[in-house]
């Protein structure tokens, strides 16, 4: 714990890592884990769930939970990408992380989004082929121990093993639409998918601008403003639109990654805001401007939808929102875990912050597991029947958030850790 004196000096930490996003980033994984499941529940409150009707203007809690992940990916680029340029890497092989991080989130997110599809009828058992699915996952993204050139060469044949089972997987799965030799479709990219894109647009804005604030600021307004030239019919025959929806997916789902740089900026150790204190009174005054930003666009929800407050839309006063209640939350945590000291509380969400992909992937492979059991077994791990009612229902969807955020950090200290 540190003395008031003391929270005015810059902060060094192991490896320059800001502890507070770990956390941040653990936390809101425990929480999108927790409203996924729960929201299959019946009886479950609607605050619990996403707005509804779909196209309603306003959101709950439920609502920011995506862009939150979104806004924090944007605070880790400064850092992570910017350290990639401090180190001297050159700009061909940064891109060449960006393109394969890319195509890592649109091939693990084809894959999760036609498992929703998979036929029953197929040569392989729908949890079978599921849990295949993600073994290949894991073998072909694991951060595998390279110290070695042996450790390299195992590493890579593992790599190798996995894309050719996800490969095989491809030609055996049967959906349920139209046949063909390979059935598997991109009906939409899934939650990993949206953030492939977005992050993919986002990453070349921080190549082009770097750490200069105000052309970040720039760049999220233009990326708003490409939101709303789309929502008003300005790219109809792109051809990028057979693939992605300008308005969300390259437009506001970008901006709010954007958001997330502006404040990352200021963390990084050439930053002239390097005591916490300025850190802390900057964040609260951009978050402000933020908001506030969101509320004026918003005064104008009755001349068009695209002013509403709404997730599945993705309009601007929805992503503005979101990431200013984001960088208000992550000020919280920072002021909690980086400059007081207190970080024993959150070891589970650190650890699980460092391992998002497989905490999020840990679940459909804990469904799939229950529904193998039951085709082998024969009855019920009773899963399910907890989810009948709210009552026993919430309950168990805390519970399992919880044991799959301490799995991701458990498994994490023995080298289970996928990485795009």
């Amino acid at each position: 714990m540190t003395s008031s004196k003391e929270a005015d000096t810059p902060i060094q930490m192991a490896g320059n890592r800001i502890v507070s996003i770990d956390v941040l980033r653990g936390f809101t994984i425990l929480v999108m884990l927790f409203v996924n499941d729960v929201a299959g529940v019946p009886g479950t409150p609607a605050w619990m769930r996403h707005i509804e009707p779909s196209n309603a203007d306003g959101m709950t809690f439920v609502d920011i939970v995506f862009p939150a992940f979104l806004f924090i990916i944007g605070m880790s680029i400064p850092l992570a990408v910017g350290r990639r340029l401090d180190k001297g890497d050159s700009l061909l092989k940064i891109q060449w992380h960006i393109w394969l991080r890319t195509l890592g989130l649109l091939v693990i997110g084809f894959f999760m989004v036609n498992q929703e599809t998979l036929s029953h009828e197929g040569p392989v058992a729908r949890p079978v082929w599921i849990l295949l699915s993600y073994a290949g996952i894991l073998l072909a993204w694991n951060s595998w121990n390279t110290s070695t050139v042996l450790r390299q060469r195992m590493a890579w044949g593992l790599r190798g093993i996995g894309i050719a089972l996800l490969a095989v997987l491809a030609i055996l799965y049967r959906g349920e639409g139209e046949p063909g030799f390979i059935e598997m479709r991109p009906g939409w990219w899934g939650i990993l998918g949206l953030i492939g894109w977005a992050n993919f647009v986002a990453s070349y804005v921080y190549l082009l601008v770097r750490n200069q604030q105000a052309g970040l600021v720039g760049a999220m307004a233009l990326l708003y403003c490409v939101f709303a030239a789309d929502w008003a019919g300005a790219f109809p025959d792109l051809w990028v639109t057979r693939w992605v929806d300008v308005a969300t997916m390259l437009g506001s789902h970008s901006a709010i990654i954007v958001a997330g740089m502006v404040l990352g900026v200021i963390l990084r150790t050439d930053s002239p805001f390097q005591s916490p204190s300025e850190r802390i009174r900057w964040t609260i005054l951009y978050a402000g401007s933020l908001a506030l930003g969101g509320y004026l666009l918003h005064t104008l929800h009755d001349v068009s939808a695209m002013f509403y407050v709404n997730k599945i839309n993705a309009t601007p006063p929805w992503g503005l929102w979101c990431s200013a209640v984001t960088a208000l939350i992550w000020v919280a945590i920072y002021w909690i875990v980086d400059v007081q000291g207190f970080q024993r509380w959150s070891q589970l969400f650190q650890s699980a912050g460092q391992n998002a992909l497989f905490a999020y992937i840990l679940i459909p492979i804990l469904y799939a597991s229950f529904d193998l059991w039951e085709m082998i077994v024969g009855s019920s791990i009773g899963y399910w029947e907890l989810g009948s009612q709210f009552s026993t229902g919430c309950p168990r969807s805390i519970a399992q958030a919880f044991v799959a955020v301490w799995l991701a950090g458990a498994l994490r200290r023995v080298g289970v850790i996928p990485r795009l």
